[in-house]
């Protein structure tokens, strides 16, 4: 909050008090707010463990991590997780790799077995 209030030409009091004016929360409930979502989005769309994703946030433990997510989604980061389709099925495959590996290994048609001098 500091570097923000002196990018503001503001004391630490004066930008916090104007911050809360501006968008009606404080800087720290803004920016933990702003955490917490990215974490959710994490939690919908990837596999990482819950720690991890804490940790990549910016929080430091990995308990106020969950008692925050909980108060602000209503459940647990485990449940909210279980509550959404795995991460693999957002995973995009490129149509050319799945081309690839969907092609038939044998082939069946007629003109591959047909003797050729006939």
């Amino acid at each position: 909050m500091a570097d923000m209030a002196c990018a503001a030409g503001l004391s630490r009091a004066h930008f916090s008090q104007e911050f809360r004016r501006a968008f009606g929360e404080s800087p720290h409930a803004y920016l933990l707010t702003r955490r917490l979502e990215r974490a959710a989005a994490l939690l919908r769309t990837t596999d990482r463990p819950i720690a991890e994703i804490c940790m990549s946030v910016g929080l430091q433990s990995v308990g106020s991590f969950t008692t925050s997510f909980t108060r602000t989604f209503g459940r647990s980061p485990s449940a909210y997780r279980t509550a959404y389709p795995p991460a693999a099925s957002h995973a995009l495959i490129p149509p050319c790799v799945l081309r690839a590996y969907t092609r038939p290994r044998h082939r069946t048609f007629r003109e591959d077995t047909a003797n050729p001098q006939a």
